[in-house]
């Protein structure tokens, strides 16, 4: 119903999930269905104590099992206790913190659209060829080479011819440079499919790829919280961030950095998982560090290939032709990776690209950075809030 909250008993205990909506849905042993007494209670303003530090603490210290799989009992659940200030009270505090939420949403959904966009160009340029099959198309039917590029230009603009001669007349200069970028486009393909003057090369020839590591487990004085230290990525981090990993869950001391010779990975490179989780592709945004399932690509001379470029290719790369055993899980290892095959254009068509792409990657790290201020600020005042250190948000903070 409208208003319970659902949340993991086993596995990732604590996790929940506040219901925004009647579902027409039931939930299995491994969830706990919380309905409260809303006369007393607002749902909103308990499910932000389930995310605060403070219950997340105690869910850990009353979860029992194995490393794999906790459980979380309900009888231990039932005996949480947390202050419940007056409903009007609880209602501001909610709101308050949701309307920090809805900006972070607002945020990922203008992302999500912006990648689709750039998405949606680097599919049709490098992945179905679309304009070098238009300029393929006309010239075999007997077109000239001008009528081709034309052709070109309506695939890559989205516009049929009239449109095109309408935009000639009206802006040349937007005109002409549509006509460069599908000029710079090859008219056909060679014999294995691939755009003539275009090729395949290993990623270990295009860049320096490296893969991290984790220091012993059994030593914890390597590993720390506090973000001041050195950032260090793993697997599920990555799967908590967008196209940009711009935070972890761990960090890691300079002295381990240094005795164990994790290799730092510098600002806009783009990181792979390959182990467990395979697949998951992101850009750093500081110097950085990861684990052993993670592999990096760093920029070099070897290649004018760029960061934007390479994080498309990774997302739209299909993992399952690195192995030839039924789990591809296993079947991936460092020197997969570095073996992969990555399509290498001209440099010409990558400089066009660039040109199209970079001003929507630059607005999805500039909203992912204000995402992260405001998921600090949120959490930040959780607990002052849900203490009653502070009565309210100040507005200037929203």
């Amino acid at each position: 119903m409208k208003d319970d909250i659902i949340m993991a008993r086993t596995c990732s205990t604590g996790i929940c999930f506040l219901a925004k909506q009647d579902l027409p849905a039931v939930f299995n042993n491994g969830l706990a269905r919380i309905r409260l007494k809303k006369d007393i209670a607002y749902p909103t303003y308990v499910y932000y104590v389930f995310k605060s530090k403070s219950f997340i603490s105690y869910i850990d210290g009353i979860s029992g099992g194995t490393s794999v799989q906790l459980n979380m009992k309900i009888g231990d659940l039932s005996k949480y206790s947390f202050d419940l200030p007056p409903l009007n009270i609880q209602k501001e505090i909610a709101n308050k913190l949701s309307d920090l939420d809805k900006k972070i949403q607002l945020n990922t959904q203008i992302n999500q659209t912006l990648e689709q966009i750039a998405q949606t160009i680097f599919k049709s340029w490098f992945i179905d060829f679309d304009p070098v099959h238009a300029k393929a198309n006309a010239l075999a039917s007997g077109q000239t080479a001008e009528q081709a590029t034309q052709a070109a230009m309506a695939v890559i603009s989205g516009k049929n011819t009239q449109e095109l001669h309408r935009l000639q007349t009206a802006n040349l200069e937007q005109y002409q440079q549509l006509w460069e970028i599908a000029e710079a486009f090859p008219s056909g393909f060679d014999e294995e499919g691939v755009p003539r003057g275009w090729g395949y090369e290993k990623s270990e020839n295009l860049f320096d790829v490296g893969i991290g590591k984790t220091p012993p487990r059994k030593e914890p004085e390597w590993f720390s919280e506090n973000s001041n230290d050195i950032e260090w990525i793993s697997i599920k981090d990555m799967g908590n961030s967008e196209v940009f990993v711009n935070k972890s869950s761990e960090y890691l001391l300079e002295s381990a950095v240094n005795k164990f010779n994790v290799k730092r990975i510098p600002e806009n490179t783009v990181i792979l998982s390959f182990k467990l989780t395979v697949g998951r592709v992101g850009i750093t945004t500081k110097e950085t560090t990861t684990n052993e399932a993670i592999a990096h690509f760093r920029l070099c001379e070897k290649s004018y290939l760029t960061t934007e470029f390479l994080y498309l290719y990774l997302k739209n790369f299909d993992f399952n032709n690195l192995g030839s055993t039924s789990s591809i899980a296993t079947a991936v290892n460092s020197k997969t990776i570095k073996e992969m095959e990555i399509l290498y254009p001209t440099l010409e068509i990558i400089n066009v690209f660039q040109y199209r792409v970079s001003d929507i990657f630059k607005a999805i790290r500039v909203n992912s950075e204000q995402s992260n201020c405001l998921e600090k600020i949120r959490n930040e005042l959780l607990p002052k809030l849900l203490s009653g250190e502070l009565n309210g948000l100040p507005e200037k903070a929203i």
